[in-house]
Protein backbone atom coordinates (compact mmCIF):
# COMPACT_ATOMS: atom_id res chain seq x y z
CA UNK A 1 0.00 0.00 0.00
CA UNK A 2 1.26 3.46 -0.92
CA UNK A 3 0.52 6.23 1.57
CA UNK A 4 1.13 9.98 1.34
CA UNK A 5 1.11 12.27 4.40
CA UNK A 6 0.74 15.99 3.70
CA UNK A 7 1.50 17.92 6.89
CA UNK A 8 3.95 20.70 7.70
CA UNK A 9 4.74 19.28 11.17
CA UNK A 10 7.61 16.79 11.28
CA UNK A 11 6.46 15.42 14.63
CA UNK A 12 2.90 14.84 13.42
CA UNK A 13 4.16 13.04 10.32
CA UNK A 14 6.55 10.93 12.38
CA UNK A 15 3.84 9.97 14.87
CA UNK A 16 1.40 8.96 12.16
CA UNK A 17 4.08 6.95 10.37
CA UNK A 18 4.79 5.07 13.58
CA UNK A 19 1.13 4.11 14.00
CA UNK A 20 0.78 3.15 10.33
CA UNK A 21 3.86 0.92 10.34
CA UNK A 22 2.56 -0.89 13.42
CA UNK A 23 -0.47 -2.18 11.51
CA UNK A 24 0.35 -2.06 7.79
CA UNK A 25 2.23 -4.83 6.01
CA UNK A 26 5.25 -3.30 4.29
CA UNK A 27 3.69 0.10 3.57
CA UNK A 28 5.38 2.54 1.24
CA UNK A 29 5.01 5.89 3.01
CA UNK A 30 5.89 9.29 1.53
CA UNK A 31 6.02 12.58 3.43
CA UNK A 32 5.29 16.09 2.16
CA UNK A 33 5.69 19.18 4.33
CA UNK A 34 3.82 21.32 1.78
CA UNK A 35 1.29 20.82 -0.98
CA UNK A 36 3.84 21.65 -3.67
CA UNK A 37 6.00 18.75 -2.49
CA UNK A 38 2.91 16.51 -2.44
CA UNK A 39 2.13 17.43 -6.06
CA UNK A 40 5.60 16.27 -7.09
CA UNK A 41 4.87 12.84 -5.63
CA UNK A 42 1.34 12.75 -7.06
CA UNK A 43 2.57 13.54 -10.57
CA UNK A 44 5.01 10.65 -10.38
CA UNK A 45 3.03 7.91 -8.65
CA UNK A 46 -0.38 6.64 -7.50
CA UNK A 47 -1.37 6.46 -3.84
CA UNK A 48 -3.99 4.39 -2.05
CA UNK A 49 -4.29 6.53 1.06
CA UNK A 50 -3.62 10.27 1.48
CA UNK A 51 -3.63 12.08 4.82
CA UNK A 52 -3.92 15.86 4.58
CA UNK A 53 -3.80 18.66 7.14
CA UNK A 54 -6.45 21.36 6.84
CA UNK A 55 -4.03 24.29 7.34
CA UNK A 56 -1.45 23.90 4.58
CA UNK A 57 1.50 26.33 4.49
CA UNK A 58 1.30 27.02 0.76
CA UNK A 59 -2.28 26.34 -0.37
CA UNK A 60 -5.89 26.72 0.72
CA UNK A 61 -7.52 23.40 1.53
CA UNK A 62 -10.38 23.55 -1.00
CA UNK A 63 -8.21 24.25 -4.09
CA UNK A 64 -5.80 21.61 -2.80
CA UNK A 65 -8.60 19.05 -2.59
CA UNK A 66 -9.73 19.88 -6.12
CA UNK A 67 -6.23 19.17 -7.42
CA UNK A 68 -5.95 16.05 -5.27
CA UNK A 69 -9.14 14.66 -6.79
CA UNK A 70 -7.73 15.30 -10.25
CA UNK A 71 -4.27 13.89 -9.53
CA UNK A 72 -5.40 10.96 -7.36
CA UNK A 73 -9.04 10.22 -8.22
CA UNK A 74 -9.00 6.73 -6.68
CA UNK A 75 -7.16 7.61 -3.46
CA UNK A 76 -8.86 7.48 -0.07
CA UNK A 77 -8.56 11.05 1.30
CA UNK A 78 -8.28 11.47 5.07
CA UNK A 79 -8.49 14.79 6.89
CA UNK A 80 -5.74 14.70 9.54
CA UNK A 81 -6.00 17.89 11.54
CA UNK A 82 -6.21 19.39 15.01
CA UNK A 83 -9.48 19.73 16.90
CA UNK A 84 -11.76 22.38 15.42
CA UNK A 85 -15.42 23.23 14.92
CA UNK A 86 -17.40 20.43 13.32
CA UNK A 87 -18.88 22.97 10.90
CA UNK A 88 -15.35 23.53 9.51
CA UNK A 89 -14.79 19.78 9.22
CA UNK A 90 -18.13 19.22 7.46
CA UNK A 91 -17.31 22.03 5.04
CA UNK A 92 -14.04 20.37 4.05
CA UNK A 93 -15.54 16.88 3.92
CA UNK A 94 -18.20 18.10 1.51
CA UNK A 95 -15.33 18.98 -0.86
CA UNK A 96 -14.21 15.36 -1.25
CA UNK A 97 -12.70 14.14 2.03
CA UNK A 98 -13.84 10.61 2.86
CA UNK A 99 -12.49 10.08 6.39
CA UNK A 100 -11.49 12.24 9.37
CA UNK A 101 -8.77 11.43 11.92
CA UNK A 102 -8.39 14.19 14.57
CA UNK A 103 -4.85 14.77 15.78
CA UNK A 104 -6.02 14.71 19.39
CA UNK A 105 -7.41 11.16 19.07
CA UNK A 106 -6.66 8.77 21.92
CA UNK A 107 -4.32 5.83 21.33
CA UNK A 108 -7.30 3.48 21.08
CA UNK A 109 -9.11 5.77 18.62
CA UNK A 110 -6.00 6.13 16.47
CA UNK A 111 -5.54 2.34 16.45
CA UNK A 112 -9.16 1.79 15.39
CA UNK A 113 -8.94 4.52 12.75
CA UNK A 114 -5.73 3.26 11.18
CA UNK A 115 -6.94 -0.35 11.08
CA UNK A 116 -10.16 0.76 9.38
CA UNK A 117 -8.35 2.94 6.85
CA UNK A 118 -5.81 0.25 5.99
CA UNK A 119 -8.73 -2.11 5.32
CA UNK A 120 -10.19 0.43 2.90
CA UNK A 121 -13.04 1.38 5.23
CA UNK A 122 -14.23 4.89 5.97
CA UNK A 123 -13.44 6.27 9.43
CA UNK A 124 -15.20 9.08 11.29
CA UNK A 125 -14.95 9.89 15.00
CA UNK A 126 -17.99 9.13 17.12
CA UNK A 127 -19.54 12.58 16.74
CA UNK A 128 -23.19 12.80 15.59
CA UNK A 129 -22.71 16.36 14.32
CA UNK A 130 -20.51 15.06 11.50
CA UNK A 131 -23.59 13.50 9.96
CA UNK A 132 -25.87 16.50 10.47
CA UNK A 133 -26.91 18.26 7.25
CA UNK A 134 -25.38 21.69 6.87
CA UNK A 135 -27.81 24.56 7.17
CA UNK A 136 -28.15 26.77 4.16
CA UNK A 137 -26.60 30.16 4.76
CA UNK A 138 -25.66 33.30 2.92
CA UNK A 139 -22.79 33.92 5.32
CA UNK A 140 -19.10 34.24 4.54
CA UNK A 141 -18.46 30.53 5.22
CA UNK A 142 -20.23 29.75 1.95
CA UNK A 143 -17.41 31.44 0.02
CA UNK A 144 -14.32 31.13 2.22
CA UNK A 145 -12.25 28.39 3.82
CA UNK A 146 -11.87 28.20 7.63
CA UNK A 147 -8.44 29.90 7.48
CA UNK A 148 -9.73 32.63 5.17
CA UNK A 149 -12.61 33.24 7.58
CA UNK A 150 -10.14 33.68 10.44
CA UNK A 151 -8.25 36.26 8.40
CA UNK A 152 -11.44 38.08 7.37
CA UNK A 153 -12.59 38.31 10.98
CA UNK A 154 -9.29 39.94 11.95
CA UNK A 155 -9.24 42.13 8.84
CA UNK A 156 -12.72 43.40 9.71
CA UNK A 157 -11.32 44.50 13.08
CA UNK A 158 -8.95 46.83 11.26
CA UNK A 159 -5.78 44.85 11.93
CA UNK A 160 -2.74 45.10 9.67
CA UNK A 161 -1.17 42.17 7.83
CA UNK A 162 1.63 42.09 10.42
CA UNK A 163 -0.82 42.00 13.32
CA UNK A 164 -2.90 39.25 11.70
CA UNK A 165 0.25 37.23 10.95
CA UNK A 166 1.39 37.51 14.58
CA UNK A 167 -2.00 36.38 15.90
CA UNK A 168 -2.23 33.38 13.56
CA UNK A 169 1.44 32.44 13.81
CA UNK A 170 2.15 32.69 10.08
CA UNK A 171 4.17 35.06 7.89
CA UNK A 172 3.04 38.33 6.34
CA UNK A 173 3.74 36.79 2.94
CA UNK A 174 1.27 34.00 3.68
CA UNK A 175 -1.31 36.60 4.75
CA UNK A 176 -0.85 38.40 1.42
CA UNK A 177 -1.38 35.11 -0.45
CA UNK A 178 -4.56 34.44 1.54
CA UNK A 179 -5.88 37.96 0.96
CA UNK A 180 -5.30 37.66 -2.77
CA UNK A 181 -7.29 34.41 -2.77
CA UNK A 182 -10.04 36.00 -0.67
CA UNK A 183 -10.35 39.01 -3.00
CA UNK A 184 -10.64 36.67 -5.97
CA UNK A 185 -13.20 34.40 -4.26
CA UNK A 186 -15.54 37.23 -3.24
CA UNK A 187 -14.84 39.40 -6.30
CA UNK A 188 -13.46 42.54 -4.61
CA UNK A 189 -10.28 44.49 -5.28
CA UNK A 190 -9.10 45.78 -1.90
CA UNK A 191 -9.25 45.46 1.90
CA UNK A 192 -11.98 48.06 2.31
CA UNK A 193 -14.31 46.30 -0.13
CA UNK A 194 -13.54 42.94 1.48
CA UNK A 195 -14.31 44.25 4.96
CA UNK A 196 -17.60 45.76 3.77
CA UNK A 197 -18.52 42.48 2.04
CA UNK A 198 -17.83 40.50 5.21
CA UNK A 199 -19.69 42.87 7.54
CA UNK A 200 -22.75 42.95 5.29
CA UNK A 201 -22.98 39.17 5.34
CA UNK A 202 -22.57 39.03 9.10
CA UNK A 203 -25.38 41.57 9.40
CA UNK A 204 -27.65 39.38 7.25
CA UNK A 205 -27.11 36.45 9.60
CA UNK A 206 -27.95 38.60 12.64
CA UNK A 207 -31.00 40.18 11.00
Amino acid sequence: MKILIIDSSFFMRAGLIQVLTNYATQPSIFEADSFSVAETYLNADEFNLIFIEMDLPDEEIRPALQRLKRLAPRAHLVLFTKARAMSDVRQVMSAGIRSFLPKDSSAEQAKLAVKSLLNGDRYLPDDPSLNEPRQRTSGAETFLSPRQLEIMQLLAQGLSNKEIANILGITEGTIRVHLSAIFKAIKVSNRTEATLWYLLRQKKLVD
